[in-house]
Formats: structure tokens, C-alpha cells, sequence
């Protein structure tokens, strides 16, 4: 069984906060003094899987992938739930065919997530 967790990007503040409590339609944010409504943050929820370095991996992190067919490719790809599943989303949005898991993991860094670093999608335009 995963551990469900959740942060959020909270709009105003334009800060990710993690989430310790959920009650009567507001978040309730680690480092905040009170409650947030809804609308107010964006969540995103931990995929139950860390990333080769031991980081945890959230809904919208930036991820860089690397394969090997014979010689290191590196893509980077933001994690998306899709289709009941955490799938890496490449740049141009076409879902790769394999969704996240733990079989995948030992290729995937986080380096970012798409509030705080939206500039690692920059290259895309």
C-alpha cells in the first residue's frame, strides 16, 4: 500500500507548501497559520515513488529521463495523472506508453516541477 500524500502551489503566495490536513472544503498547509479554501492552491498528489536519488515524486515535477540504447538519451517529461495512472507526459504532451513505476524509477531524476521552475519547459516554444 502507497502513502497518500499531497502539496501544494499556493497561487497567491506562489509557494509550494505541503499539505497536513484536510477539513470542511479547505487545505490546511505546513507553514501557514490558516486554512486554505479551495481554489486557492493547486494540489498535486505523490505518486508513491521516489526518483533514483531517493526524491520524492509529485503530480507536475520535471523530470529527466535517461535511457540507454547503447549510448545515454535524456528526455525531460512532467508526471501527469492519466487514465487511472502517474504517466511522465513528454514536452509536446504526448503520454509515453508506459506509466510510472517502480520498474522505471532507477532512470528518472526530478529537477524541478512546473510552478517553481517552469523555465526547464522554456525550450519547448
Amino acid at each position: 500500500m502507497r502513502e497518500i500524500k499531497f502539496r501544494v502551489w499556493h497561487k497567491a503566495d506562489e509557494k509550494m507548501y505541503e499539505v497536513y490536513g484536510f477539513a470542511q472544503n479547505k487545505w490546511f498547509l505546513k507553514g501557514k497559520q490558516f486554512p486554505m479554501p479551495n481554489g486557492s492552491v493547486v494540489i498535486m498528489q505523490y505518486t508513491g515513488l521516489k526518483d533514483k536519488n531517493g526524491k520524492e515524486i509529485y503530480e507536475g515535477d520535471i523530470c529527466e529521463t535517461v535511457t540507454y540504447s547503447g549510448k545515454p538519451f535524456g528526455t525531460i517529461d512532467v508526471v501527469k495523472f492519466s487514465g487511472g495512472a502517474f504517466k511522465l507526459t513528454d514536452i509536446e504532451d504526448a503520454l509515453l506508453p508506459i506509466p510510472l513505476d517502480d520498474s522505471d524509477i532507477q532512470s528518472v531524476e526530478v529537477i524541478g516541477n512546473i510552478y517553481e521552475n517552469p523555465e526547464l519547459l522554456e525550450w519547448k516554444e
